[in-house]
């Protein structure tokens, strides 16, 4: 097996697989346009394999970058859907009130950088003014930046119970829980 095989297949096994595993779990969906890549991926490397042709690993390698691309995208939008449903279920609770009046203005913050980041890259990708190398970093970027906009969600679960069991402006009982094993927050309103 060639070095650049080696690759794909580490790629895929480390990188792609769990993406599609994370999308998945979060939007009970497996993307049709990864899926796609994927097929694409293994077309050629098995055309690699039975003729010989190392034209095709290179194809391959770049069916694999854009599978990976695909999945910084789907995440992205996910998790900004994600947030926008937390936004939506909470918008009657003072998240003022969460950890010392701390997580409102970091959760503004994390989501401005994240939603700039893609913005940026969506509008690099339209003009078609750069490199397909340094479009996979900006989507790399974007993506990076909402998943730590997630991962703070996920980390805040006690300040936004305690937020929503002090807010006068909310008549809900707010339960928060994190599976385990995903580590996601499920958030869930209980109306009175």
């Amino acid at each position: 097996m060639i070095e650049a095989e080696r690759k794909i297949y580490e790629q895929y096994q480390n990188i792609i697989a769990p993406f599609i595993m994370e999308l998945e779990v979060r939007d009970c969906e497996y993307p049709v346009e990864i899926f796609n890549e994927i097929r694409a991926i293994f077309t050629h490397l098995s055309r690699y394999k039975l003729q010989q042709k190392e034209d095709e690993v290179v194809s391959a390698e770049r069916h694999t970058k854009r599978a990976i691309l695909d999945c910084f995208k789907y995440l992205c939008v996910s998790i900004a859907s994600k947030i926008k449903t937390f936004r939506i279920n909470y918008r009657k609770v003072d998240l003022k009130l969460a950890a010392n009046g701390t997580f409102l203005p970091e959760l503004d913050r994390l989501e401005s950088v994240a939603e700039e980041a893609y913005k940026n890259a969506k509008r690099m990708e339209i003009r078609q003014s750069v490199s397909e190398d340094e479009l996979f970093l900006l989507f790399e970027k974007a993506y990076n930046a909402y998943s730590s906009l997630d991962q703070f969600l996920n980390d805040s679960h006690e300040a936004i119970l305690f937020a929503s069991s002090h807010s006068r402006r909310s008549n809900a009982l707010n339960v928060i829980s994190i599976s385990p094993s995903f580590r996601y927050l499920n958030l869930c309103n209980i109306r009175f």
